[in-house]
């Protein structure tokens, strides 16, 4: 498989799993795409939420749904420019896709947004898609990560010895755990491939929380490898969507969560923004490749 510089992908080869053809640069069977940025039909709901937070994020997100079919851009009511597209799953069903960039950075701001893409689509499966530091012995610039659960660090109380971290770990749903397991036995790990080279696949636990790491002694990263020793990589938007499904869990219809992570620096000393667009585009395409096990059937 390859994947271009916007973040796109050009073809899946031999490696790859992905169900249903691709068809570039045209409408799917469901119509025409409208003018890009105009209001067209009022939303409807989509099977998956994509959350970006960067401008690198979005446009790797984008260059991916545009090579999906019945690609759009509108504008939502209450004010983000949401991209759209679908794929058929192995069943031939459509999984409609709705993506939108959150107005910054932080847990806050991404809750926020959560809300937002839920009353505008009413997804099953919400997606946070991006990019993070790694601290992972085995994680490497632009390996990905699929956190199957995140360790908020924020919470803590101040004493006269330090701080003593109140840190909580949520895991994805059940629902997204099976097709997230469905998604793992079937993609190769190790031989992710794309113009810039291979890259690794990895699933484990990450930390989440307002604080950047840009340290590696950082007390944040002892803390987070005390308490779990796999944890792979650290951001800044994740526990704030894992806690807003949560809180909403028996109201709005939703599934499960899952974050998927391109390793942009190593939470270091060294951490730039040189990596961010290679980082998030090899995150969009592991979405794209993930994008066939998500269908839920809205009776079950």
């Amino acid at each position: 498989m390859t994947i271009n510089n916007n973040g796109g992908f050009n073809n899946f080869g031999s490696n790859a799993t992905f169900h249903g053809p691709i068809s570039v640069g045209s409408a799917g069977p469901a119509g025409e795409a409208g003018p890009a940025g105009q209001p067209g039909r009022a939303p409807s709901r989509a099977e998956v939420g994509v959350l970006t937070v960067l401008d690198q994020e979005i446009r790797a997100v984008a260059g991916v749904l545009r090579q999906m079919y019945d690609y759009r851009e509108r504008r939502l009511p209450h004010g983000p420019q949401a991209y759209e597209a679908w794929l058929p799953d192995s069943g031939g069903r459509r999984v409609r896709v709705a993506a939108v960039q959150a107005l910054r950075p932080g847990n806050e701001q991404a809750a926020l947004a959560y809300r937002g893409l839920v009353e505008a689509y009413h997804p099953a499966t919400v997606l946070l898609v991006g990019v993070a530091g790694g601290v992972g012995r085995r994680v490497r610039i632009g390996d990905v990560v699929i956190a199957d659960q995140v360790i908020a660090y924020d919470a803590r109380r101040e004493t006269p010895d330090g701080a003593l971290r109140r840190g909580v770990g949520q895991t994805v749903s059940a629902d997204l755990g099976h097709r997230l397991n469905e998604f793992v036995r079937a993609v190769p790990a190790d031989h992710l491939r794309t113009v810039n080279g291979p890259f690794r696949l990895h699933r484990g636990p990450i930390g989440s929380g307002n604080a950047v790491v840009t340290d590696a002694n950082s007390e944040i990263r002892r803390w987070l490898h005390d308490f779990h020793e796999k944890v792979l990589a650290v951001e800044t938007e994740s526990a704030g969507v894992a806690e807003s499904f949560h809180e909403s869990l028996s109201r709005d219809g939703v599934r499960g969560w899952l974050a998927i992570r391109g390793i942009s620096d190593t939470a270091d000393v060294t951490k730039g923004y040189g990596y961010h667009s290679l980082a998030a585009g090899h995150a969009a395409l592991v979405m794209a490749m993930l994008l066939p096990y998500l269908y839920f059937d809205p009776g079950s």
